[in-house]
């Protein structure tokens, strides 16, 4: 019986699944040999294992990059509560997107990385102003920065460096006057378990409030992510592992027991290097929140299915094969709902484009499963790795520099773009 929304959504996926898992996926691990010999081959040599390593690492923004990108944050932070004035209690920021979720990855293309940002306001302690009002004032307090205003967020650029920031203007929800709250919950609802961490942003277009939970999100997927899916016995093979005015930015290294989050980091740099190949065009590529949303989902349905799994790439392949049905359709539209505030459909923009999006998810879904299957297939350790460094697009070597979060627009800075050796003809990358 499940137990909870994801659980049934799981079940429901399962039902809709395109391909079931192939004979080569239960083969590849298990039948050549035995399970002993295969718990024995993986302590020893992880062949699957160590390349998945590989790539997560490869794909992490290296740690010096990350800390600049720390300090320059915590520099913009500071700067920015003093230069408004306000009581320094009534202001915080924290982090928000990739950095809040521990998934920022370098981008292929070299382009810079993104630290996002929340800067919440207790509106209480300063007096209300109107939100088109309160947006300027933030861009007017950053103006030495030479902010560019974006639909929601001012865009910092920080010329030469590998990285960028963005801060959103924001004002906590059970802080906002009774009447303004009451017109912004009118179409969008806090969840309960995320409701403390509900944030009213400003919303350039409608010159208007809306709701956004970026710390809900981050607890969200914490929260999934402390569930495993792979059994204990094989756990230990894959290590080798303040209520302050500024929250920090998350440390950037996850470990690659951290099943969910590897996920999430390898598929958005598969979907990044369909991009860069041209298999997917840039503007339909499925954005990173739909990709954190489907796989955090999924992930908490197997765990409250009681799901598990020998070997951290069935969980990776089960997750790719489920992804496709994970998306609800109602009525001729597609839906991937926030989970922290009900109402908001991450999914929208497919809804108006003749099916543009959708069809170019369904696409890329078709070929992280086919490449994934590629990997299974492989039995020599040193097949495996070129194949796992072909898929996601990781030279043996660290060097390429640049980051990225997950295909995100950030301009591009000095240095060539890592080198991709050439890709056979598949249905996938590999």
């Amino acid at each position: 019986m499940p137990t909870s929304k994801y659980a049934e959504l799981v079940l429901d996926a399962e039902r809709r699944r395109q391909r079931t898992v192939t004979a080569m996926l239960k083969g590849s691990l298990r039948e050549s040999f035995s399970f002993e010999d295969y718990r024995a081959l993986v302590h020893t040599h992880g062949p699957w294992v160590r390349p998945l390593k590989e790539a997560n690492d490869h794909i992490t923004v290296p740690i010096e990059e990350v800390e600049k990108a720390k300090k320059a944050y915590e520099d913009v932070a500071s700067y920015l509560m003093q230069k408004l004035g306000w009581p320094r209690e009534a202001v915080r920021v924290l982090p928000q997107g990739s950095a809040s979720t521990q998934t920022l990855i370098r981008s292929p293309d070299n382009s810079k990385f993104d630290i996002d940002a929340v800067c919440a306001v207790d509106l209480a302690r300063i007096g209300y102003i109107g939100p088109m009002e309160f947006f300027e004032k933030i861009g007017a307090s950053l103006e030495r920065f030479e902010p560019t205003a974006k639909k929601r967020c001012w865009n910092i650029p920080f010329s030469g460096e590998p990285f960028y920031l963005e801060f959103t203007p924001s004002v906590p929800m059970d802080q906002v006057p009774a009447q303004v709250r009451e017109a912004i919950t009118a179409s969008f609802i806090p969840t309960r378990d995320y409701s403390d961490t509900a944030l009213a942003v400003v919303d350039c277009p409608s010159r208007n409030w809306k709701p956004s939970n970026p710390e809900g999100i981050a607890k969200w997927v914490n929260d999934a992510a402390s569930l495993r899916l792979v059994r204990e016995v094989l756990v230990a093979s894959f290590a080798d592992a303040k209520a302050a005015s500024i929250a920090p930015v998350p440390e950037q290294d996850v470990d690659i027991a951290d099943t969910l989050r590897v996920a999430i980091r390898l598929f958005k740099r598969h979907r990044d290097m369909c991009v860069r190949r041209n298999k997917i065009e840039k503007d339909y590529q499925p954005i990173s929140i739909i990709i954190v949303t489907l796989l955090t989902s999924c992930y908490m349905g197997l765990a409250h299915n009681e799901r598990s799994f020998d070997h951290a790439l069935r969980v990776l392949m089960e997750l790719a094969e489920l992804l496709p049905g994970m998306v609800v359709e109602k009525n001729g539209r597609y839906y991937v709902d926030n989970p922290t505030v009900e109402g908001e459909n991450f999914a929208e923009r497919w809804n108006g484009d003749g099916g543009e999006r959708y069809n170019a998810f369904i696409l890329w879904c078709e070929m992280l499963q086919a490449d994934l299957r590629v990997i299974l297939a492989a039995n020599d350790p040193q097949d495996i790795r070129d194949t796992v460094r072909r898929v996601f697009g990781c030279s043996p070597d660290r060097s390429g520099g640049g980051g990225g979060a997950g295909g995100g627009g950030g301009s591009k800075v000095s240095g060539s773009a890592p080198v991709v050796p050439p890709v056979p003809a598949t249905q996938g990358l590999a």
